[in-house]
């Protein structure tokens, strides 16, 4: 299939195949990881006139590489810089990508066609043969609560071979949950089995979707969700409980669309059922013990279920059998139950959510459920790997570091031995399109004595508008002295 010449100053840029077609030109193959001075030459075959300096403010670590997709991601969000010719030829006749591994030589590709842009794209955009279709993106549903335990659904990846993948997420429709109250609360990492961080939702897609970008996974490596903790908020519930159960021993009509919202929120594979292992996140997820094979042959012999798990109607019948207690213990048992799932007194869900995964992927892809308690190593590693990323900010002498996303942004101070008994104070001095979060909720004061790890969040927070601004003093107590520095937070 023949292509015209593309007149680069009025098109909106390359599809992704094309994008990843003059890609495979340059270096060979697409599953090749490109490193920055790679990527900036790639960019410019693509049309994108970009300097290096913006390339770097979009790079993650210096010396990594990085894969097609997220050169793409980079390609179709860089600003354009318009460079004239000699700059043009100067920005991609980089003499170091010539090798003797069968990939264009780009100093003569120009040459051969007059060191014409246009001409540069069309010979790279040419066809290739034999490119495979990617699979379907891979989609998968969890749980999590932020109250009274921190727990939620976690993945591990199972692939036969290094596999290029985007994850996305967003909350998931449950009518339980307030209007907004976890937009932007939640973030997912991806890490391996040395506890690497691989990627971080950083990007926002649309209006609650989060994405990692493109990067590389492995068998083993591992998904987790985390919460920003700026729902924590407690607000003004009343003691009086709705009705649960009617005097005639059936479920209320609100209690029976909780437990529609429940049952959704708790089937991971989205196939319209809860098999062995769903049902058992959700007990073990309200404070209960797990099924044992006996407990889960009588639920199948029992009540209503296809596919070898229990459809919709049956999991509401298993919660009609447990209202006729007759000890009268069945409506304290199920509020028991809500509570752990991060229910108040008139079910609504103001500590706990569902969440909609979709991993876009280069080869087949499986995923093991598992549910995880987030516990104080799980914390420490994620303040670490986000303290190593962030931005350090000179002004105050425990040099705290800033690591911000486009929706979020947590800063992390090291307790250091010199630092370790001291104690700051947080004064915000411009707060605009914010919710932030201090994790110790007495006066805004960071006790780094109080971490129970050598990695302290000093604050989190989340944007609700794209013009969100915070800044902000640290002050040390003890001293009574401020510094009269202010850093934006985003």
């Amino acid at each position: 299939m023949s292509r015209e010449l593309l007149d680069v100053s009025n098109t909106d840029g390359l599809t992704n195949g094309e994008f990843r077609r003059i890609y495979r030109k340059i270096m060979g193959d697409t599953k090749e990881r490109v490193s920055i001075r790679q990527a900036y030459t790639i960019l410019n075959c693509s049309g994108r006139n970009i300097t290096s300096a913006h390339l770097k403010k979009q790079w993650p670590l210096q010396g990594d590489k990085i894969s097609v997709d997220r050169l793409f991601d980079i390609y179709e969000k860089a600003e354009e810089v318009i460079l004239e010719g000699e700059e043009f030829e100067q920005a991609i006749l980089l003499k170091d990508f010539v090798n003797d591994s069968g990939y264009v030589d780009i100093a003569a590709l120009l040459q051969e066609t007059n060191s014409s842009k246009v001409e540069v794209m069309s010979k790279l955009l040419e066809p290739d043969e034999g490119n495979d279709e990617a699979p379907s993106p891979l989609k998968f549903r969890g749980y999590m609560t932020v109250y009274p335990k921190v727990q939620c659904i976690c993945y591990t990846i199972d692939v036969a071979e290094p596999t290029f993948c985007e994850i996305i997420l967003s909350l998931a429709n449950n009518s339980d949950v307030p209007r907004d109250r976890f937009l932007n609360d939640l973030f997912l990492i991806v890490y391996n089995m040395h506890d690497e961080l691989i990627g971080i939702t950083r990007h926002v897609l649309s209006d609650g979707h989060y994405s990692t970008g493109m990067m590389t996974v492995n068998s083993g490596d591992k998904v987790m969700i985390f919460g920003m903790g700026t729902t924590m908020d407690r607000k003004k519930s009343t003691t009086e409980r709705v009705v649960l159960i009617e005097e005639n021993s059936k479920l209320s009509k609100r209690f029976r669309a909780t437990l529609m919202n429940i049952f959704d929120s708790f089937d991971i594979d989205q196939d319209g059922v809860l098999n062995k292992n769903e049902m058992n996140f959700y007990t073990l997820a309200c404070g209960d013990s797990e099924l044992t094979d006996d407990d889960w042959d009588i639920y199948m012999d029992t009540f209503d279920n296809r596919d070898g798990g229990l459809t919709m109607s049956g999991f509401i019948k298993v919660h009609e059998m447990e209202a006729l207690d007759p000890e009268g213990n069945a409506a304290a048992d199920l509020w028991h139950s809500l509570y752990c799932l991060g229910y108040d007194t008139q079910l609504s869900a103001i500590f706990g959510c569902s969440y909609d995964i979709v991993a876009r992927i280069s080869r087949p892809m499986r995923i093991e459920p598992r549910l995880q308690y987030v516990v104080k190593e799980h914390r420490a590693f994620i303040l670490e790997s986000l303290y190593r990323l962030g931005e350090p900010d000179e002004r105050f002498e425990m040099r705290p570091r800033l690591f911000r996303t486009d929706y979020f942004g947590l800063l992390i101070a090291k307790r250091e031995e010199r630092f370790a008994n001291e104690t700051y104070r947080m004064i915000l001095t411009k707060r605009e399109h914010i919710k932030i979060n201090f994790p110790h909720q007495v006066d805004q004061l960071i006790r780094l004595a109080d971490s129970d790890s050598d990695w302290v969040l000093i604050a989190s927070y989340t944007v609700t508008d794209p013009d969100a601004q915070l800044e902000y003093n640290l002050e040390k107590v003890v001293e009574r002295s401020a510094s009269s520095a202010t850093s934006p937070l985003a």
